[in-house]
């Protein structure tokens, strides 16, 4: 099984008390969603982030990580895709809990589009009970009778813009029935006249989730 190549920030050490784990969106790569790492550890001043480069090279450009292949949008392919990835990921997960003496709890996933559909498939379907997810312009991939599997409940903080003709904001709808079907704490919140993309007003909504979550004095 490969090892995830990832940037960090801080790049020192420092005392740590939760991890921040940034999944990027399809065609980019980790360094672009290290900018938030830099906003949002002003305040959580103890959280050591990680921004994790794709496994796999995105595969209609000659630059650019991909999670898995988007080019059809078959549902049954696509779960196989992030199944072969979770195992990679948590792999990844485990190894700095581990190094920083921290637990699932201390852990909260961000992701982007394609890292959002993967950060919430993998903190759903695990046993373990991660802190949180929060997720930008993206959702749940269910099954093609509109199911997924549900073995722990993470609180879930989903931001989408109104505008988004990528992945319309349908999919975050549709995403927040399954889950408060299931009982999962999730908020959502659709930012008018934005596309696919994150603003302040993004940020500063996902920086109040963190620090609910994982400020700790």
């Amino acid at each position: 099984m490969q090892d995830l190549k990832y940037e960090e920030f801080p790049n020192q050490a420092i005392k740590t008390n939760s991890l921040v784990v940034l999944l990027h969106g399809i065609g980019a790569d980790a360094f672009d969603l290290i900018p938030l790492a830099k906003h949002w550890s002003i305040i959580l001043e103890k959280t050591k982030f990680y921004s994790l480069h794709a496994p796999y090279p995105y595969n209609l450009a000659p630059s650019g990580r991909q999670w898995f292949d988007l080019e059809d949008r078959d549902q049954t392919r696509i779960l196989k895709e992030i199944d072969l990835v979770k195992p990679i990921v948590l792999t990844f997960l485990k190894k700095k809990l581990k190094d920083h003496n921290l637990n699932y709890k201390d852990l909260i996933l961000v992701g982007f589009s394609q890292g959002t559909m993967i950060a919430l498939n993998l903190a759903l379907t695990i046993k373990e009970e991660i802190r949180g997810v929060l997720g930008y312009s993206g959702g749940v991939i269910l099954t093609k009778s509109g199911k997924i599997e549900i073995n722990s409940k993470p609180n879930v903080c989903l931001v989408h813009g109104k505008e988004d003709e990528v992945v319309p904001k349908k999919m975050m709808e549709a995403t927040e029935i399954v889950l408060k079907d299931s009982n999962i704490d999730v908020n959502t919140h659709l930012i008018e006249n934005l596309g696919h993309s994150i603003n302040q007003e993004g940020l500063e909504i996902g920086q109040n989730f963190l620090v609910k979550y994982l400020l700790k004095c």
